[in-house]
């Protein structure tokens, strides 16, 4: 809901080893959070925005939290989400005169490499169990990382220090990701006045008929599957749509476009940034057996398709109200958003609550299919807990990053997912999504690397998607006028993801 509830922050090994060590790691974490020494006691305050889990949530936390770590006090500090920003990097900048200045910094995943220099790193023992029983040391904390949490997390928070050496920036409580919202009341509408239609028209055969009704009521697995019953869930008044099928083909109107739209390309094989993350490569052509396609404009095209006026497919438009409200108000039978906006719609609108249903994001390709198993994608986004390095203490730093360590375990993250109601950022962590939707899509969601000016990418994204929907570019022109300004901001970022490749020109997701 980012887009309507304020800017927040511009938004393995595998060896049978890891199996014991998740089991012992999370089984003792519930009663013991002491994963390493933090010599002294310490205040340590705990930044969040007012658009998170009720304070009430966090402060049970915290409070469970010094129960079992009593030379250190835990004060929650939130934050108005459109001041969050300023307020923080205010605070850290004066850190000494500012006595509730953040140990502890929530942020969006998106926004790490822009903040990284005022970040200190996890310590590389910070899941060894061992080391207070000065016992022999286990795996380091990169490896526990890649070991426990989805993919996603690893993706996001293993950053490249100025040494070049790859760190763990910041943790997670739990992951979001992009899925269908279904309105069923307007399903069910639509097959009544379909029914009601052939009752006096009589065009097709009953069992047509029944065909029919059944992918209607079906949730589309594929974009096919949802192509296939547009016309019937979008209601027109001579030009006017009165009701759409699907909130999506435009950029202003509709919550997180540039996120769909990404998901959209990852799906259909778009090659988002060069190996190197210096460049962007979603305009480029691929070459394949049979001719040089261009997936990223492919991806555009068809995610415009259902605001062009001359395609069948069209259902929305600019003079749409925003995506989320045409939802609460009955104006859309299908919208694509994150787990987080369903707390906020049944505020607003109480009386949809049981009418909504959520199904996974569809997919280019039949999820069904064994050979599609890699190109299933979505989009996922977090919020991270950070410790910040302005104070220059490393030993306050340590006690820190021994509470997120607290904080993203099983026991303790549950009850932030519960109130939340998101999935767990670990691979066998405790979900709490209120739609299986969620949870099932955990380990297919994913981000891209935006730099350092994330926010700055989105607007555009968005941009692009303005372009070619005004028909002011073609959409060739606007994607390679849009990796053109992203490339800048690559170029420009010093702080890259582990994934980048030094001396790599190819191009990776």
């Amino acid at each position: 809901m980012s887009n309507r509830r304020g800017n927040f922050f511009s938004k393995i090994r595998k060896v049978s080893l890891f199996a014991a060590v998740f089991a012992m790691v999370f089984s003792l974490t519930g009663c013991s959070s002491k994963s390493g020494t933090a010599t002294g006691k310490y205040t340590l305050y705990w930044w969040r925005t007012l658009g998170d889990a009720p304070e009430e949530t966090l402060q049970e936390i915290a409070t469970n939290y010094m129960s079992d770590n009593p030379g250190i006090t835990i004060k929650v500090v939130t934050k108005d989400p459109r001041t969050y920003q300023e307020e923080a990097l205010s605070a850290l900048a004066a850190y000494q005169t500012v006595e509730n200045a953040p140990d502890i910094l929530s942020v969006d995943a998106e926004d790490l490499p822009r903040l990284a220099p005022q970040l200190s790193t996890a310590p590389d023992d910070l899941f060894d169990t061992s080391v207070q029983k000065n016992q022999k040391k286990g795996e380091k904390t990169l490896q526990y990382v890649k070991a426990l949490f989805v993919p996603s997390v690893v993706n996001s928070t293993v950053l490249n220090d100025p040494a070049g050496v790859q760190k763990v920036y910041g943790l997670p409580m739990g992951v979001d990701n992009l899925a269908l919202y279904i309105n069923q009341d307007l399903i069910q509408k639509a097959l009544e006045a379909l029914q009601s239609s052939q009752t006096s028209q009589k065009t097709i055969s009953p069992e047509q008929m029944s065909a029919l009704k059944k992918k209607i009521q079906t949730p589309p697995k594929t974009w096919n599957d949802l192509a296939a019953i547009v016309p019937y869930l979008t209601v027109k008044n001579g030009s006017q749509i009165t009701q759409s099928a699907i909130a999506i083909g435009t950029s202003k109107n509709v919550e997180r476009s540039y996120d769909i739209l990404a998901a959209i390309m990852m799906q259909n094989g778009t090659q988002i940034t060069s190996d190197d993350l210096n460049s962007v490569a979603f305009n480029q052509a691929r070459a394949t057996a049979a001719q040089s396609v261009n997936s990223g404009e492919e991806a555009l095209k068809f995610y415009l398709r259902f605001s062009s006026e001359s395609d069948p497919l069209y259902t929305w438009n600019d003079k749409m109200p925003n995506s989320v409200t045409a939802f609460e108000q009955g104006q859309v039978a299908m919208m694509i958003q994150y787990a987080d906006a369903y707390r906020f719609i049944i505020k607003e609108m109480p009386s949809i609550k049981n009418s909504i249903d959520v199904q996974p994001l569809p997919q280019v390709a039949d999820p069904s299919s064994p050979s599609s198993a890699d190109s299933q994608k979505t989009i996922a986004k977090m919020w991270v807990e950070t410790a910040p390095s302005a104070r220059g203490d490393a030993n306050r730093q340590r006690a820190a990053w021994n509470f997120i360590y607290y904080l993203t375990n099983k026991s303790a993250s549950s009850t932030y997912l519960s109130t939340m109601k998101l999935p767990s950022a670990l691979k066998d962590g405790s979900d709490r999504s209120k739609f299986e939707a969620f949870s099932t899509q955990k380990n297919i969601a994913d981000t891209w690397y935006k730099g350092s000016k994330a926010m700055n990418v989105n607007e555009i994204f968005i941009g692009m998607i303005d372009n070619a929907y005004t028909k002011k570019k073609s959409t060739k022109e606007a994607l390679d006028s849009a990796a053109t300004d992203i490339t800048t901001i690559l170029q420009a970022s010093k702080v890259k993801r582990a994934t980048a490749q030094t001396g790599a020109t190819g191009a990776t997701k």
